[in-house]
């Protein structure tokens, strides 16, 4: 007699009817280590899958940082006006010493000839990168070479008109113009805002920023807050900060008086730290926020 065998049959869960349509002790054994198997394979690739989705989150936040970080390039800001002894030399050099101090790489270019700013640094901070130069080809050159180098670059244009002073201001991404609360300095803001204007026409309107901060103030009076107020009318930002006259800044070449904050120097680093919180703050929290 020809014994038939009939094939297994299978669902999708695996064997159910063995040889002949009788569940055997070794279909059963399989049909369990079967169903055991497939849960340890469905675990292991949803496990599989939440890894994969996890690495590529991963990925695409690794990647939007990096891309945020490559926003945050060098930032090239100039210090100007076209009446000297203004406070500028001053401004830019100490800018300068407090963003070193607060670990970012820094350079000056100092293209005003009188070269005030550049041997400032060069006795006060060794470390920060130096270039005095005044030719306006020579100025695009040397910028070009630091920003890939530095996070800011600091530059200190000359106290008159001129190529040099409009090759360093239609280079800045912010333009910092400080002048002193008096007739002189008021009337020859025309020409200084002469500058940045063209600068803004050449660039239609992309930049720099332009900041005006009032230097050298005696002391707080009426005229000075109505100045403030002109001066805002100007459609130009104007500081809040007021830098005062004080001893201790003028004594301070070849150092910082943010860096030795003493009784006498203590309200001019005051004025100093809150003018550049006020200039640069938003800055560079965005760039410590892009860098942890």
């Amino acid at each position: 007699m020809r014994v038939v065998r009939h094939a297994p049959q299978f669902d999708a869960a695996g064997p159910i009817i063995g040889f002949a349509g009788h569940a055997s002790r070794a279909s059963q054994a399989s049909l369990a280590s079967h169903q055991a198997l497939r849960s340890t394979c469905s675990q292991t690739s949803h496990a599989s899958q939440l890894g994969q989705a996890s690495r590529r989150g991963l990925q695409i936040v690794s990647c939007q940082i990096e891309n945020f970080r490559a926003t945050l390039q060098c930032m090239f800001i100039t210090f100007t006006n076209t009446k000297g002894g203004v406070g500028k030399s001053t401004l830019a050099a100490h800018l300068a010493i407090w963003l070193f101090d607060r670990g970012y790489r820094v350079a000056l270019l100092d293209a005003d000839v009188q070269g005030t700013s550049s041997e400032w640094l060069r006795n006060a901070e060794p470390e920060i990168t130096v270039r005095a130069i005044s030719d306006s080809d020579a100025i695009q050159t040397a910028r070009d070479e630091l920003i890939t180098l530095h996070d800011f670059v600091i530059a200190d244009a000359p106290g008159e008109e001129g190529e040099a002073a409009n090759a360093v201001t239609f280079l800045a991404d912010l333009a910092v113009l400080p002048l002193e609360p008096t007739k002189p300095c008021i009337r020859a803001l025309k020409d200084a805002l002469k500058t940045i204007r063209l600068a803004h026409t050449v660039t239609q309107g992309k930049r720099p920023e332009t900041v005006l901060v009032l230097s050298k103030v005696r002391k707080k009076s009426r005229r000075t807050a109505v100045l403030k107020e002109q001066l805002r009318g100007s459609g130009f930002r104007v500081a809040d900060t007021e830098i005062r006259f004080l001893d201790a800044i003028a004594e301070s070449c070849d150092s910082a008086v943010t860096r030795k904050v003493t009784p006498s120097s203590q309200g001019a680093a005051s004025d100093m730290e809150a003018f550049f919180w006020e200039l640069l703050g938003v800055r560079l929290t965005e760039r410590n926020a892009a860098n942890e």
